[in-house]
């Protein structure tokens, strides 16, 4: 590899030179290295020219430091944090040469063990110029190397969008050594040349950095298997794991047939939905509410938009009824066709393309799977009557898989048809006046 020349390099050394002799004469000392004035400025990264052992190589009994080789002096800042080994170690052994950054498990190298070392893109020269990719570097102390790579992309469960800096985690078993990966920006990540053999692979958020899966962490876990050549593309959709079952926290009516009921997690949305896990009765008397339907959120939304469609189908074949009409009898343009054409393009113009797209996206879901959400819908047989009536929800499944029993009551608010049924007031006749009463008897 051939090595460019570098002016900034040379000044550093100048620079170096020259605060020594500062010091001597006894004149202000250097605090940090500049470029000289006028000179050309510096702004390329170090370059890296060289790795001992060379990458992919197998080298059985290395007992000594990986040094990676660059093509000026770097610095000593965030040297703790400069470099990642896996099998994971928190804190490998790192070292720096003038221009070379050592690095070298604490206990030392275990033989038949592929290691991944990964340089991360904070090492800087002298100027404060920084690397802008990481370094990846794989060794081999005795195993021989595998053609293999699990990738993919990293999702957040409850958005569906791509979680960006998401880790990805391959557990060996039964030996419960981790490899592992950091997605980017877009939520993709790769991570070959493995041991073959049977993983627990864990995609998650770390937010605390402290590079493993927490309990407080989103995740998702998915087991597989590895071999010499394959290459494995898992998606991972990560959400925030409940530890107790759901439990239904309020009911809202949204009109006489339809039921809104609200959890305190999130629900799975591709776990059918059966009537008998609802149970509904009036408080009262313990009279039972009988359900035709339950739906899961994006179901309900898809039944309201075909409801919406169907009348707006309705609606527009009216329409047209009106100006076939017309036309077939050859009479003039009544008043209302012209108003039936301004009817329909109002109409179109108007019409709820958003949730025509709501629609078409649970016809033709895209990747992840269809969102889960909080809310269960129940659609009544009959219109249901005002009052106080309890829900009861038997063994339903969250996201996390478990399940739980719940109940709660609602006030149901009369039907619109009842209220404007109430009796009037009995009117009594209006009584005469006293002196027109008064003067009948006079008269």
């Amino acid at each position: 590899m051939s090595v460019l020349p570098r002016i900034g390099a040379a000044s550093a050394s100048l620079l170096a030179g020259g605060c020594t002799l500062l010091a001597v004469a006894g004149l202000e000392s250097c605090a940090h290295v500049e470029a000289p004035p006028g000179g050309p400025p510096d702004s390329i990264p170090p370059i890296l020219i060289a790795v001992v052992p060379d990458s992919y190589a197998v080298v059985p009994g290395f007992d000594d430091y990986v040094r990676f080789e660059f093509n000026e002096s770097i610095s000593e800042q965030n040297l703790q944090v400069a470099a990642m080994l896996y099998p994971f170690e928190a804190r490998p052994k790192v070292r720096k040469g003038k221009r070379e950054l050592r690095v070298q498990p604490r206990a030392g190298w275990v033989p038949d063990r592929i290691y991944h070392i990964r340089v991360e893109p904070v090492i800087r020269d002298l100027f404060n110029n920084t690397i802008e990719q990481p370094i990846h570097h794989v060794i081999s102390t005795g195993l021989p190397m595998p053609a293999n790579a699990v990738q993919g992309t990293v999702f957040d469960r409850i958005t569906g969008r791509e979680l960006a800096g998401g880790r990805v985690d391959m557990v060996l078993q039964p030996d419960t050594i981790r490899y592992g990966s950091i997605a980017d920006t877009v939520g993709a990540y790769r991570v070959a040349i493995l041991p073959p053999g049977d993983y627990y692979a864990i995609g998650y958020e770390d937010v605390n950095n402290n590079q493993r899966v927490d309990a407080f962490d989103r995740s998702d876990t998915l087991q597989v298997s590895l071999g010499d050549v394959d290459t494995l593309t898992l998606e991972f959709q990560v959400f925030k794991h409940d530890t107790l079952g759901p439990f239904v926290q309020a009911v809202t009516p949204i009109d006489s047939m339809f039921l809104e009921l609200g959890f305190d997690g999130y629900l799975d949305p591709e776990t059918p939905l059966s009537v008998a896990s609802f149970e509904v009765f009036a408080l009262e008397d313990s009279t039972p509410l009988a359900i035709d339907t339950v739906f899961h959120f994006w179901q309900y939304t898809a039944y309201r938009d075909s409801l919406d469609q169907e009348r707006l189908a309705a609606e527009e074949a009216a329409l047209d009824s009106i100006a076939a009409a017309a036309a077939d009898t050859g009479a003039a343009p009544t008043d209302s066709a012209p108003a039936a054409e301004a009817a329909r393009e109002e109409r179109r113009a108007g019409r709820p393309a958003e949730r025509v797209e709501v629609l078409e996206q649970v016809e033709e879901p895209q990747e992840p799977a269809i969102l889960p959400d909080q809310r269960v819908y129940l659609l009544a047989r009959d219109p249901i009557p005002g009052g106080t009536y309890v829900v009861r929800v038997l063994r339903l499944p969250n996201l996390s898989g478990l399940v739980a029993d719940s109940e709660t009551s609602w006030e149901q608010p009369l039907p619109v048809s009842e209220m404007d049924e109430s009796e009037p007031e009995e009117q009594q006749p209006p009584e005469a006046p006293p002196d027109t009463a008064s003067a009948g008897r006079r008269r």
